[in-house]
């Protein structure tokens, strides 16, 4: 079993709490989700080259700093290569867009895929934060690109998992209502998301009475880089010379 897992009860307390939250968080949640829809609008039949505005907005979106908004150009270029190939995947858009710069862009990565495959998740900061509250093991300080790549695809698994809880439909029926127009363009991965993110401030917040331990680390004698025991590992996939396995 992957260390990147969640028990039943852990799931079931995650919405419990996202429920709870979404009260005081629901109107950032919505403005997050509405921004999103735009893009998702706008990156099939704009001219991302060009389109100042939707590069404005995408940088924004997706947190774009560093050395990567400063090579933006080169990432709008890639955009458009990949925008028009049918079947996209993360391990590829995210050796592209890393490339650029060195560092494993495992978050700008994950926002770029979500755009053109809705039932993708993100890895930004926000998720990767609340995440190891329910048990659901962090990723390295330092991650290698096939650390990000087994957390992206294990991430997503999870989200299934939770999404499948009786709780989900009515948080998700919420987030709906209170979207109103273009909700339905909005996968229920995407909702379960943009609550996440959305919610990570107020959920830290919020009494942790019961610890969670990590779900099953695996048969004994598997370990990882670092001599944690870990389960079934994703198949290695090695990154160029040009990008050294290290993020920011």
């Amino acid at each position: 079993m992957s260390r990147y897992t969640l028990t039943q009860v852990a799931a079931e307390r995650l919405l419990k709490d996202l429920d709870i939250a979404v009260v005081k968080t629901m109107s950032r949640v919505v403005a997050d989700a509405r921004e999103h829809l735009w893009l998702l609008e706008s990156i099939s039949t704009t001219d991302v080259l060009t389109d100042s505005d939707f590069q404005r907005r995408l940088c924004r979106h997706v947190g774009m700093r560093g050395k990567l908004r400063m090579r933006r150009e080169e990432l709008f270029m890639i955009l458009d290569g990949i925008r028009r190939v049918p079947h996209r995947n993360y391990p590829d858009v995210l050796m592209q867009i890393s490339e650029l710069t060195g560092q494993v862009e495992k978050s700008v990565a994950s926002e770029v895929l979500a755009l053109l495959e809705p039932d993708q998740p993100t890895i930004d900061r926000e998720v990767r934060e609340l995440m190891p509250r329910y048990g659901f093991q962090p990723l390295p300080e330092s991650p290698l690109f096939d650390e990000c790549v087994a957390y992206h695809h294990c991430l997503r698994q999870v989200m299934e998992q939770v999404l499948a809880l009786p709780l989900a439909g009515s948080l998700l029926a919420r987030l709906d209502q209170a979207i109103g127009e273009g909700a339905g363009q909005l996968s229920p991965l995407r909702k379960l998301n943009l609550l996440l993110s959305g919610s990570y401030r107020t959920v830290a917040l919020l009494p942790n009475l019961e610890a969670v331990p990590p779900a099953d680390a695996g048969p004994a004698g598997a370990a990882d880089r670092h001599g944690h025991a870990v389960g079934h590992q994703y198949p290695a996939r090695r990154a160029p010379a040009s990008v050294p396995l290290r993020t920011q």
